[in-house]
């Protein structure tokens, strides 16, 4: 390797060694969780949490707009829940005969949709544009979100009571669609013992939570990742990939062209977090599952067979050459 090579994405490295360092004074474990979250905010992309209650979802979202210096908010999504509720409302004053327009808690900067899916379609339509565009429309009046806007949504895979599926168009709009598991022994003895010891999950600055990086920083980590380098073979492989999956006998709907995007932002900003300014197939393959886990629509024979959204994507990529 040259040296060129080794000191490109340098800092990106190093930033996400801080960034793991400072995150894992509050979460135990889930370093490929963390790695996603890191590699949405490189590129500027939304992430789903999937996971059962109690794994942590809400504490990672909060300690990363900590690490990021970011504001955040969080919003509990419930069958009653209005688009007004997250976007803001207009508001009659009558001392001066005017409207006043109340921003809701979508104007923020990391923004916590904690499950997502207990609110009806048209309120989680309410989301579509922000995320798309960083923007909201109020009034016909346009208001930026700002670059740094980012959603983090969560949601049961367990219990779907009282829950509305998330439409194929919103879920094509989240970068990463994120597994939390529960942790294995040893994790979750690591994790008693920090209670034990007196951690405190909504005093993340008492914990050690602090900014690794501010706007300036994060500016600079997005230009690193944009610049590292994509070879067309590399390039024809993740088109391959895609290509592939909409052909597939598991599946009745493939990856949009936005999957395609997907695989190349992230594989860049992959190889950045490891040092590196070229992508390699092997940062493709690693982040296949989340880019497109939630791009595809399973046949529902195939479901039956017990084929998960993991096991069609790697039977996807099995199915493509890697170059060489």
């Amino acid at each position: 390797m040259t040296e060129s090579n080794t000191a490109a994405g340098s800092s990106t490295a190093g930033l996400r060694a801080r960034l793991h360092e400072t995150l894992q004074r509050a979460v135990v474990g889930q370093q490929a969780v963390l790695d996603g979250l890191f590699i949405s905010v490189l590129v500027g992309g939304h992430i789903l949490l999937e996971g059962v209650p109690g794994t942590a979802k809400t504490l990672m979202a909060r300690a990363l707009a900590a690490a990021l210096q970011a504001r955040f908010t969080r919003i509990q999504f419930t069958p009653d829940l209005l688009p007004s509720d997250i976007v803001g409302t207009s508001v009659y004053r009558a001392e001066t005969g005017t409207f006043e327009f109340r921003e809701g808690p979508i104007f923020t900067d990391t923004l916590l949709a904690d499950e997502i899916n207990r609110a009806p379609a048209k309120t989680q339509a309410a989301l579509l544009e922000a995320m798309e565009e960083r923007q909201v429309t109020v009034d016909g009046r346009r208001m930026p979100l700002g670059d740094r806007f980012l959603v983090v949504a969560t949601q049961n895979p367990i219990e779907y009571e009282g829950t509305y599926p998330l439409p194929e168009a919103q879920l094509d709009r989240f970068f990463f669609k994120l597994e939390v598991g529960v942790p294995d022994i040893a994790t979750e003895s690591t994790l008693l013992r920090r209670v034990d010891g007196g951690f405190n999950p909504l005093d993340l600055a008492g914990a050690g939570v602090s900014a690794v990086i501010d706007h300036n920083g994060l500016a600079a980590a997005r230009a690193e990742v944009a610049g590292v380098r994509v070879g067309d073979e590399v390039l024809g492989y993740i088109a391959a990939i895609t290509a592939a999956s909409r052909v597939s006998p598991d599946l009745i709907l493939g990856a949009s062209p936005r999957g395609s995007i997907a695989l190349l932002q992230g594989s860049k900003a992959m190889a950045a977090i490891q040092g590196r300014d070229y992508v390699v197939p092997d940062d493709v393959k690693e982040i296949c599952v989340p880019a497109l886990r939630h791009r595809m629509v399973r046949r529902p024979e195939a479901e039956l067979q017990g084929v998960t959204e993991v096991a069609a994507v790697q039977r996807v990529l099995g199915r493509v050459p890697v170059p060489r």
